[in-house]
């Protein structure tokens, strides 16, 4: 894969009152690659994906996406450009079903409104027939069985859940997924499978940030490592680099402790 930068972040900072959440932190994001960024509880991870994704306004530094600056792009412009997210819970529409939830993330597609609706109502169901079909190809991609797609979304097992948050983020057909902790709550065997289905997210060509507290999947599927500590940058590299950095180890992976 080319080692062009899809998106960069440069010095970028963020304060709360007091408290340097994050503190010049910089690095890229390649197409094509899973990028981890780990670090101790309340290190900064959340608030930077939070600043990249614009649910945040950062106090210094920059963000790009394609050599296009978009520091100051609110939320939903940041989505149509291609930034997709997921959260540490997983965000489900309570009362809609499974299909329906991840129809939501195809919606940036759609071209026509409200008068649309009224006056040519049969344009729309055309676009919601296109994003029914675009959505059921997510969720098949992202290992949710047909046989789920018409149950509400918040009756299916928690593993299930995630997957459907996944589904909705490609649904959106994103340039850079951005996940924060999606193992959060599974079990090994579920872990692997999302293991295979990120690695192969970044395979079609798109850039993952992972954060993630689960050492084995991400030295398994990151072609880089970014750790922060108390809102810094501490290191980053391959996972071999980080495995074997001792100031790495003292602050996150534990002092008397290395990752094979």
């Amino acid at each position: 894969m080319s080692s062009t930068p899809l998106a960069s972040i440069k010095g970028l900072s963020k304060r709360f009152g007091g408290i340097a959440a994050v503190s010049d932190v910089s690095f890229d994001l390649v197409a094509g690659e899973v990028t981890a960024l780990i670090g101790p509880n309340g290190a900064g991870k959340t608030t930077l994906i939070n600043l990249v994704t614009g649910v945040l306004a950062c106090d210094g530094g920059t963000i790009s996406l394609e050599g296009e600056d978009i520091t100051a792009r609110p939320t939903h412009q940041r989505g149509t450009a291609g930034i997709a997210r997921t959260y540490q819970t997983p965000q489900i529409a309570h009362g809609m079903s499974v299909l329906t939830n991840v129809m939501a993330g195809a919606y940036r597609f759609g071209q026509h409104g409200l008068l649309s609706s009224v006056f040519r109502p049969w344009v729309v169901m055309k676009e919601n027939d296109e994003m029914a079909a675009r959505a059921a190809q997510c969720l098949t991609r992202a290992g949710v069985a047909e046989q789920w797609w018409q149950r509400l979304a918040t009756d299916l097992p928690y593993g299930l859940q995630r997957r459907v948050e996944i589904a909705r983020s490609l649904a959106q057909d994103p340039k850079l997924l951005l996940l924060d902790e999606p193992a959060a709550g599974l079990n090994p065997s579920e872990t692997a499978d999302l293991s295979r289905l990120l690695s192969e997210i970044a395979a079609d060509g798109r850039a993952v940030l992972l954060v993630e507290h689960d050492m084995g999947m991400v030295m398994s599927i990151s072609s880089h490592i970014v750790v922060v500590n108390f809102g810094r940058k501490l290191a980053e590299g391959t996972p071999k680099d980080i495995a074997s950095n001792k100031d790495v180890i003292a602050a996150y992976l534990g002092a008397d402790e290395a990752v094979a």
